[in-house]
């Protein structure tokens, strides 16, 4: 679950499919099989877009932890996000 990669060539990779932690529900990639205005795949220059947005909550822990050492992450769709973080204060900055 998470955040999955495709290997794209020895120098780069690219987000290839995000699925939520909580739900395991899949969220489409919006940019497959799209060119850019130059003939050349869309991810060439930019990461993949995706139908829907996602958070990605990622913490590493350090030496006053008792999780010192390990790298945690969590991948939520919106939804799963509205019932995680329900109960959270969250700042919000909005731009307009």
């Amino acid at each position: 679950m998470g955040l999955e990669y495709a290997i794209v060539d020895s120098k780069r990779k690219e987000l290839d499919k995000v699925v939520c932690d909580r739900c395991g529900r899949s969220i489409e990639k919006e940019s497959a099989g799209q060119w850019n205005p130059f003939g050349e795949p869309f991810s060439q220059y930019h990461e993949p877009h995706f139908k829907e947005d996602y958070f990605v909550l990622e913490q590493s822990w350090g030496y006053f932890s008792k999780k010192d050492g390990s790298t945690h992450q969590a991948v939520l769709c919106e939804p799963c996000y509205d019932i995680v973080f329900a109960d959270v204060k969250i700042q919000v900055t909005e731009y307009m």
